[in-house]
């Protein structure tokens, strides 16, 4: 049992030190940290294998065994994906066609909007709240587009950004509360949860920028370390970070309040949606079409807030500057796409866990959560 052990924590830091390793990498390099790139997208593909093999185990009853192959292929995804994460080539020049992105941007929005208005009219029109949070991301897809020079100090961005936090607690608070509450009691199910909320973190933050791993280095950068504290323009607006640098760890990066924001949203919703799930699977359902479309769900829409700049790393790796329209598709801040994949995010979620809830508190054998509760 040890030597098995051993083997497993020995597999398993291949990943992360492929993450961790030298900064000598090159962004438009064919290696990162002496690793080559076909190297860190096989540990991409072999840790979705992974988490795949161990979903079907949990499924079939083997939950000791299905957890050991997730937790190990979240590994293999995580340190291959910030190694591909960090090659990124950033063009120069934007093509002809981004012109189009605010016109783009407006359409996206308005359908947003709209689409949430007759879906909430049609399927629940007891909830107006939900018309609320899709206006919401709608304003936040349009905001970088239709504000003058971007919006980037305009009060109204700070309210856009502040207010998604607290329409999503709301929702969740007048449709699930009582049962979040009950279901996340569970210690399995918060441990789950916060280990989930720091898997995300790491990788969220080497995804989108605010921590990087392979800083870059040469003529006009600093040699030393430093923290100070400025202005970061990400989420929508100017928001106060602490920056910092130390090219001898290395590793560089921010934390500024708006960062913080977006980080409690998308991990406060992953993690809340891996708790759900692990509750559903501990009271033996791990086989239930509803557990396991919440665990879709969360690594779905997990996928989707991270993948923009995951996603053009990796094709930035196979195909070099080639890749630059994708860039241009996904980290444009004028593009619709980005817009669209933090909604599907938050909605996706945010849906999950409230269908979660009621399954993770019912009772064995009962129709619905009102017997859960009854009991309680």
């Amino acid at each position: 049992m040890h030597s098995t052990r051993r083997a497993l924590a020995a597999a398993l830091s291949v990943p992360v030190l492929a993450g961790l390793a030298s900064p000598a990498a090159a962004h438009a390099g064919t290696t990162h940290a002496g690793t080559p790139h076909w190297v860190l997208l096989l540990l991409v593909l072999v840790g979705l294998a992974g988490v795949g093999l161990g979903v079907r185990a949990v499924r079939r009853g083997g939950r000791e065994l299905g957890a050991l192959a997730i937790g190990a292929g979240t590994l293999f995804l995580v340190g291959g994906g910030i190694g591909l994460v960090e090659i990124q080539v950033t063009p120069e020049v934007a093509p002809a066609w981004s012109e189009w992105f605010t016109l783009l941007n407006v359409g996206v929005a308005v359908a947003l909007a709209l689409g949430s208005l007759i879906v909430v009219r049609w399927r629940w029109s007891e909830r107006p709240r939900y018309v609320a949070l899709g206006g919401l991301l709608a304003a936040w897809t349009a905001y970088p587009a239709v504000m003058p020079n971007g919006g980037l100090t305009h009060p109204l961005g700070y309210l856009v950004v502040l207010g998604l936090p607290l329409v999503v607690v709301y929702v969740l608070v007048r449709d699930a509360g009582s049962r979040l509450r009950r279901a996340l009691a569970d210690r399995k199910a918060r441990v789950g949860a916060g280990l989930t909320f720091l898997a995300f973190t790491l990788f969220f933050a080497v995804s989108s920028g605010t921590l990087t791993l392979n800083p870059d280095t040469g003529v006009g950068l600093p040699d030393h370390a430093f923290l100070t504290v400025q202005g970061v323009a990400s989420p929508l607006v100017y928001w106060p970070a602490v920056e910092f640098y130390a090219p001898s760890v290395p590793v560089a990066g921010y934390v500024s309040v708006g960062s913080l924001v977006l980080l409690a949203v998308l991990g406060g919703l992953v993690a809340l949606n891996a708790g759900l799930v692990l509750r559903q699977w501990s009271r033996g359902e791990s086989g239930s079409p509803r557990a396991m479309a919440g665990a879709l769900a969360s690594s779905g829409a997990t996928a989707c807030c991270c993948c923009a700049p995951a996603l053009y790393g990796v094709v930035g790796a196979a195909f070099g500057t080639a890749a630059s329209p994708v860039y241009w598709a996904f980290l444009d801040p004028t593009s619709p796409v980005g817009g669209l994949f933090l909604s599907a995010s938050v909605i996706l979620l945010t849906g999950s866990a409230i269908r979660s809830a009621e399954d993770a508190c019912r009772l064995p054998g009962s129709a619905s959560g009102v017997d859960a509760a009854a009991a309680d």
